[in-house]
């Protein structure tokens, strides 16, 4: 019988990411009442670094969007758009039950908005809205 691996998180500071969404944000409130917010992003990267007119592959990360940014994220961005994305990044790697070592990128997004090179938008101010990534004291709920 194989033994699981426990689960192990990297954080690895900010990141910006320009992709796709891959699936319509989902709002969720946690336990503790936080709103919060799950998609997906594709991003497009040169097999070889800095070799931007060479051959691609597709990188994909999890996001996670906190309070009025989930919010507003869930109401008006959907699967297919491009998508600027801000955040702290995390690489999380486990192994299965048959020993099988599996990696997943997670941004903790602090800001999110269409990518006006392929969109026309209007902007709509909110009042009293937080969107911050929440501080270590704060319930960060897990994103399966």
């Amino acid at each position: 019988m194989t033994k699981k691996k426990a689960r192990s998180t990297k954080k690895v500071g900010p990141v910006a990411k320009v992709g796709n969404l891959t699936r319509d944000f989902q709002l969720y409130t946690s336990e503790g009442g936080t709103t919060y917010a799950q998609s997906g992003l594709a991003v497009d990267v040169p097999e070889e670094p800095g070799k931007w007119s060479g051959p691609r592959r597709t990188l994909y990360y999890d996001l996670a969007a906190f309070r009025g940014l989930a919010e507003n994220a869930a109401a008006c961005l959907r699967k297919g758009t491009r998508v600027v994305v801000v955040g702290e990044g995390e690489v999380e790697t486990w192994a299965d039950a048959e020993g099988t070592e599996h990696t997943s990128r997670r941004i903790l997004a602090t800001a999110i908005g269409p990518d006006v090179r392929w969109a026309r938008v209007e902007v709509e101010k909110i009042k009293g809205t937080s969107s911050e990534v929440p501080e270590d004291d704060d319930e960060v709920p897990e994103v399966p």
